[in-house]
């Protein structure tokens, strides 16, 4: 399964480039499920852990936007790693969004 939706039609080197960052940071986020599963896990909460520990890597995530960490849950949820949970916390734009949690 592709870790990169390629809606943008790249081509080449740059789409090589593209599905090698989507596969390193979908392994990063079931890293994160796999280390701090007993929180369990919303797209948001899993992008300000990484921004919040970025300066101790060489990961650039202070740019990624949520949609990026969102696929990456879409990804893991369809190969069978992670699921949707019951509880639902209040998300950083006011909404009631769901947590995940890794399959056991």
């Amino acid at each position: 399964m592709k870790s990169y939706h390629n809606t943008t039609n790249e081509s080449g080197a740059t789409l090589k480039q593209s599905n090698q960052k989507a596969m390193s940071q979908d392994e990063q986020v079931f890293e994160y499920f796999k280390s701090c599963d007993y929180l369990g896990a919303t797209p948001e909460r899993v992008l300000r852990h990484f921004k919040i520990m970025e300066k101790l890597s060489s990961n650039k995530w202070h740019n990624t936007p949520v949609t990026s960490v969102r696929r990456s849950f879409s990804n893991l949820k369809n190969k069978g790693l992670i699921y949707k949970s019951d509880v639902q916390v209040m998300g950083d734009y006011g909404k009631l969004i769901t947590v995940w949690r890794l399959v056991k």
